[in-house]
């Protein structure tokens, strides 16, 4: 009988994720990180980054219509979005089922990355590279957006955790969120990946929700759980001007007429809910980020 092969996740000092693999698809690595693709047993071909979990076939659709749809579905008539990261396609996947938007930008540093995604990881995009509303650029977010006067109606930044090393680090400080808040429509709307709500781990995420609590005058998180990911993590919507309470998602949802797997009208009604240690950690970690003084995700 052949041993299992296993792939060893070593995302934490104190914690080892091991997932049962029937092959090893791509490993190699591009001018910014080590990618490893895997076909395991429980949660089908597996991307990681780094030795780091990012997507999952069996589960990465709770993760992108929890990223792309809240949003959107707030925001009254997203016509143009601006995706800073991405690579596996499904964010921009998500986003192309809203007819109503003319242009989709999306800004990934790592052009080896997307093109081996666009190879191995092909059911994730589901064709929406080959979108003619997508432009796609390979620079660096920020620089991009520091170069250009263009606004959005929404923007979603999904990157990794800010580690040693990483181009995302100066893209979780302060003046980087002011930067969003400078290319967001009026009524803008922007969502941001917000690290995991482990209890012992709440750092980032709660100077996160701080920083942009300093640069936007509505600030919302909402949590999720992936399987994949074995822990819960969270997104952050901010917008200059809108109140979350005024919103009634589920209609909007249903008013698109879309078909989702994981989000429906009733649980977009108790979408915005946080735990209580969660709210503490807000009082706890008030420390802003900043360019002068960022921060590294502590795992």
């Amino acid at each position: 009988m052949t041993d299992p092969i296993w792939f060893v996740e070593n995302g934490s000092r104190n914690v080892i994720v091991r997932y049962r693999c029937l092959r090893k698809i791509y490993s190699g690595r591009s001018s910014f990180a080590k990618i490893d693709i895997v076909d395991t047993v429980e949660y089908g071909r597996m991307l990681f980054l780094d030795g780091i979990a990012q997507s999952a076939e069996q589960d990465e659709f709770i993760y992108h219509e929890n990223l792309v749809h809240p949003p959107m579905l707030i925001h009254p008539n997203p016509r143009s979005v601006c995706v800073i990261g991405g690579a596996e396609g499904a964010t921009i996947r998500e986003i192309a089922k809203y007819p109503q938007v003319d242009r989709i930008v999306m800004l990934d540093i790592d052009e080896e990355l997307v093109n081996i995604c666009r190879e191995h990881l092909s059911s994730w995009s589901n064709g929406a590279y080959e979108d003619s509303r997508l432009e796609l650029h390979f620079v660096d977010g920020r620089k991009f957006l520091e170069q250009t006067d263009e606004t959005f109606d929404v923007i979603i930044v999904d990157l990794n955790d800010p580690t040693e090393d990483s181009p995302a680090v100066f893209l979780f400080t302060r003046e980087f969120y002011q930067l969003i808040f400078r290319r967001l429509s009026p009524n803008g709307i922007g969502c941001f990946q917000g690290a995991d709500l482990q209890p012992t781990r709440l750092e980032l995420h709660a100077r996160m929700f701080n920083t942009l609590s300093s640069v936007f005058k509505w600030v919302v998180t909402y949590p999720y759980m992936l399987p994949s990911f074995h822990e819960m993590h969270a997104f952050i919507l901010v917008s200059k001007e809108v109140a979350s309470r005024t919103v009634d998602l589920g209609e909007r949802l249903r008013s698109q007429n879309l078909t989702l797997k994981y989000l429906n009208p009733s649980l977009l009604q108790s979408l915005f809910r946080v735990p209580s240690y969660v709210e503490e950690a807000y009082l706890t970690h008030q420390d802003l980020i900043t360019d002068a003084k960022p921060t590294l995700y502590e795992s």
